[in-house]
């Protein structure tokens, strides 16, 4: 097995994991027709070098039990050991996460071995779980897998996706894990803020780029939708059915009844492979109120499902097949193109970035440079015969760690006009009361009131009163912090 030494080696010296020796310990068990994971995000330190990444995780031994009787397999001395940083995000607003296919039937009897110890379950608490929390807290987020086709892209987005209807189905893949963390998590918010009368609303929509034509996956009369940008709105696709939903089923409906209108054909690479690129998209809406003033938040997931590059002579596409093998290739190519400009501009070049070269990337472009948190999942096959689409895979991967997301939270606030003025001139006095304070500077006068013109009455003041002095600095200060905590000042 030459080459899963060969990538090994490669993984290491590119991207700084290190190797222990596992050969006497005690194997793990296997999670069957589920992927191994390998997890990694990088960053950069000042002198721009690699270094170690900051949110990895665990990839398993390669030897299997299951198969060990019809195709034994010498064990293999050397395997990742990656331990998890809670920290997922700090620092970081684009993850890269490397997944690893189990061999096939065929592909064991010619290199003899099987493993599948990392379950979707850790992939979901590694990436999923923190990506629903940054949702929440008014992240726009999105999380997309890419690799060569018969990787495993579809499985680890989609998989069983009626298996998400039963809790513990190990085949159940990330989007239908996702909305159900995500029910769970709502439902909690308003249990605890329940004085706050916090509301929820989602809205779901589903897509799929076809040889560069948009098509609405829940509403397949709808044919060649039209991109469009709004200012308010950021980029959205024209008339494009959105459906709200209020819990987890009603999202697996959504995405049963796309995934049946998906284009899936067959090719000599894979049996069911996807000739399209599908984008699921929740939007998230929370309003609550506090003090007089109504908050509003909003937040965009996107889970998107890319179609994998192929090469005509080893996926025997012909007519149509071909046709849209030309198309898939393309918008890759541009998704490429995008990532390495990105990657130019962050080191400080002046570079344009074609988004609009492609319906996908066009799509994309807030996921990509925006405003967004992204995991970018790159889904690679384990055999020798894909070991240069392997290698194009952990280069994509390589250079769109390096990409710099500028992610803030979406949130507005609005309520009476009036309140909203005594809590800004609140703040201003207490902002200059400090300062005086701290500055040694003149004094505060006691009983000040506040008025406005048009307004109904007069709100009284109260502030410190006397002088300040470098020796009364710490009688002072906590003087001035004790009118603030009993809200005199606030």
């Amino acid at each position: 097995m030459p080459f899963i030494s060969e990538a090994a080696s490669a993984i290491k010296s590119r991207f700084g994991f290190g190797f222990q020796d596992h050969s006497s310990s005690e194997s793990m068990l296997p999670v069957r027709s589920t992927p191994d994971v390998a997890v990694k995000s990088s960053s950069r330190d000042s002198g721009h070098s690699f270094r170690a990444m900051s949110a990895v995780r665990s990839i398993g031994d390669w030897n299997d039990d299951a198969t060990s009787a019809t195709a034994p397999a010498p064990p293999l001395s050397q395997s990742f050991e990656l331990q998890e940083d809670p920290a997922f995000w700090k620092g970081h607003n684009v993850q890269v996460i490397i997944r690893v296919r189990p061999l096939n039937s065929s592909e064991i009897s010619l290199q003899g071995y099987n493993k599948c110890n990392v379950s979707k379950e850790n992939l979901f608490k590694v990436a999923g779980v923190p990506m629903v929390e940054n949702c929440l807290g008014g992240y726009n987020s999105c999380m997309f897998a890419y690799g060569q086709t018969g990787s495993g892209k579809t499985h680890t987005m989609l998989g069983d996706i009626e298996g998400g209807t039963r809790r513990h189905s190990v085949n159940c893949g990330m989007t239908p894990r996702v909305f159900e963390y995500l029910f769970s998590r709502i439902q909690k918010e308003k249990e605890t803020r329940k004085d706050e009368k916090l509301r929820f609303t989602c809205k779901c929509s589903f897509l799929e780029i076809y040889n560069e034509q948009i098509l609405d996956l829940l509403d397949p009369s709808s044919n060649n939708l039209q991109i469009r940008e709004d200012n308010k709105k950021g980029i959205y696709v024209e008339n494009l059915k959105e459906i709200e939903v209020t819990s987890a089923r009603d999202v697996i409906q959504q995405l049963i009844q796309g995934a049946a209108n998906r284009k899936v054909a067959a090719t000599k690479m894979n049996r069911a492979s996807s000739r399209s690129h599908s984008v699921f998209t929740c939007a998230i809406e929370s309003k609550w109120e506090s003090q007089g003033v109504t908050h509003h938040c909003f937040a965009r997931l996107n889970l998107v499902d890319l179609a994998g590059p192929e090469r005509q002579k080893s996926s025997g596409a012909e007519g149509e097949r071909l046709k849209e093998a030309t198309n898939i290739n393309k918008s890759l190519s541009t998704l490429g193109l995008v990532i390495m400009n990105l990657v130019s501009i962050s080191n400080g070049k002046s570079l344009h970035v074609p988004y609009r070269d492609s319906k996908l990337t066009f799509l994309l472009q807030d996921s990509l440079g925006g405003n967004s948190k992204t995991i970018i999942i790159a889904n690679i096959s384990p055999p020798s015969c894909c070991s240069l689409e392997t290698l194009s895979t952990l280069k994509f991967a390589q250079r769109a760690k390096f990409i710099k997301n500028n992610a803030v939270v979406n949130e507005d606030a609005s309520g009476d006009v009036i309140a909203m003025r005594v809590q800004i001139q609140q703040l201003k006095r207490e902002v200059s009361c400090l300062r005086g304070l701290i500055n040694g500077g003149g004094e505060v006068l006691d009983n000040d009131t506040l008025s406005f013109p048009g307004s109904p009455g007069s709100i009284k003041w109260e502030r410190l009163q006397g002088s300040f002095s470098p020796l009364m600095s710490d009688k002072k200060m906590s003087q001035a912090w004790t009118i603030l905590a009993q809200g005199s000042i606030w």
